[in-house]
């Protein structure tokens, strides 16, 4: 008769610290949408009447500390959306494995892309005012959307590869069964409406993004941890 060592099983099954991950990856989403998405969305209450990025710029030169905080938490917010969007591909790799995958490298290379958009802006709308002028800084930036380097390596990257990730992700946490379908709606309706359409008065598409990212870390850091390790609901 043989005999089965319980704890050793455990241990064996159970990657270590793998409860504190998930609680910390749980943390970079709410974090990720609070200053991704919760600067954003503030900064456009406060400048939707500057509609030229002369405008922009002049506006962040009026308002330094404004401006300063909401450049540093978007930044700051490359930091934790990748680890975000992997905590999400965690849970789905066990259930949709191929899509999650795809959707993983895509959302990468986005956010490659998106991090690479957001330092050239800071150059541009940030540094350049108050170095080369509004008027020399509006040029530079005109001139980073037309160079080639740019476009391969910032926004095509971010355009083709956040977009289609980040939706094929979506996708992949509503088909797994463990997620609330909320959040995921207005995770899809951000994308759309963030690269497709304007704002609409005092809404903004990052309003979505903060409440979907801040609902979903929630839900990671509170669900029963075999979902974590790849349990069914």
């Amino acid at each position: 008769m043989t005999h089965t060592d319980t704890s050793i099983d455990r241990a064996v099954t159970t990657p270590p610290f793998s409860n504190p991950i998930r609680i910390g990856l749980g943390i970079c989403l709410v974090l990720a949408g609070l200053l991704n998405g919760g600067s954003q969305y503030l900064i456009e209450l406060l400048t939707s009447d500057q509609e030229e990025f002369s405008e922009q710029f002049q506006w962040g030169l009026d308002h330094p500390v404004s401006h300063q905080s909401e450049q540093f938490a978007l930044v700051l917010s490359t930091l934790f959306l990748p680890l975000a969007f992997l905590a999400l591909a965690q849970v789905t790799r066990w259930h949709t494995p191929r899509l999650t995958v795809v959707a993983t490298v895509l959302m990468l290379w986005g956010m490659w892309g998106f991090h690479n958009v957001l330092v050239l802006g800071y150059a541009a709308g940030s540094v350049g005012p108050g170095s080369i002028g509004v008027d020399a800084s509006v040029t530079l930036n005109d001139d980073f959307v037309e160079h080639t380097g740019v476009l391969v390596s910032a926004l095509f990257p971010h355009l083709i590869g956040s977009f289609i990730g980040i939706l094929l992700l979506s996708i992949a946490c509503w088909r797994s069964g463990v997620f609330p379908k909320v959040p995921l709606v207005l995770l899809a309706a951000f994308l759309v409406w963030d690269f497709t359409l304007p704002a609409v008065g005092p809404f903004e598409p990052h309003l979505l993004l903060m409440v979907a990212l801040g609902w979903l870390g929630v839900h990671v850091m509170r669900m029963p941890h075999r979902f974590w390790l790849g349990a069914r609901a």
